[in-house]
């Protein structure tokens, strides 16, 4: 079972629930140990409704969860970060943030890219062509290279809309998995679209993500792997929530880590 979770949403970004303290509370009855919170980037001068909260949320998350650590500082050990795109436009600002030590650290998670007027120009869970997988590979590859995150989440998130695995698939997933090997960084076995169940997706009825043909490359690259929940509510840390997640984990064969350093 999952002592330590990176990966944690709060109801800032529009699509999660439950206010910061019940987390934390859920967490330390399923026996966590250190649980990090990673809402949606908030941005300057950039807004996605119910995808990220705007940028005037950021000074109240900081400051809820900074008080929640003080708070329970013997009970778990709580971390506060972002899971954020790979943006060029903003490494910048994501460089700040480290450095500032506002937050401890970040999680990349390739969501979309934007355009050079900062418009969002696609999702990568709409992928339905071989470029786009590309773009996907790309914007991935450069997000790990930058040096700004401290692992990948749902690395396999371009297979949620695709119809079939094929080459293009397998090239990405060797882009990502190599990348991850030479900078040490893992990837994350997410739990988020397990818990949300399968569908039917080509010819497959499965989850959108973990996708098996992208972890038998991972384990052939023996990269780092990394559990998240990414916990949109406080019941996602229940562990009944997640007893199918661990079980492919088991199956799957996937030596994972236990914890990171931050």
């Amino acid at each position: 079972m999952l002592r330590h979770n990176y990966h944690t949403h709060t109801y800032r970004c529009g699509h999660a629930e439950g206010n910061d303290e019940e987390y934390v509370v859920e967490a330390i009855a399923q026996g966590i140990l250190e649980l990090g919170f990673t809402d949606h980037i908030m941005l300057p001068n950039f807004s996605q409704k119910n995808i990220r909260g705007d940028y005037e949320l950021e000074e109240g998350y900081l400051r809820s969860i900074n008080a929640l650590k003080e708070k329970y500082k013997n009970r778990i050990k709580i971390r506060i970060g972002y899971e954020a795109e790979a943006f060029e436009q903003y490494f910048d600002h994501y460089k700040m943030l480290l450095d500032s030590k506002k937050v401890e650290y970040l999680i990349l998670g390739n969501h979309c890219y934007l355009n050079d007027k900062k418009e969002v120009k696609f999702f990568f869970s709409q992928i339905t062509t071989k470029q786009d997988i590309l773009d996907y590979g790309k914007y991935c590859v450069n997000g790990m290279k930058s040096g700004l995150f401290k692992y990948v989440a749902h690395p396999d998130y371009y297979m949620g809309s695709y119809l079939k695995w094929d080459r293009t698939c397998e090239k990405v997933a060797k882009d990502i998995c190599k990348v991850a090997r030479k900078m040490n960084m893992p990837l994350e076995f997410n739990f988020g679209a397990i818990r949300r169940g399968k569908r039917q997706i080509g010819d497959e009825y499965r989850f959108a993500y973990p996708y098996k043909r992208f972890w038998e490359i991972a384990k052939k690259y023996k990269v780092k792997i990394i559990l998240g929940l990414d916990a949109h509510a406080p019941k996602d840390i229940s562990t009944d929530k997640n007893d199918y997640g661990y079980r492919l984990v088991k199956e799957w064969g996937l030596d994972v880590l236990d914890e990171m350093e931050i």
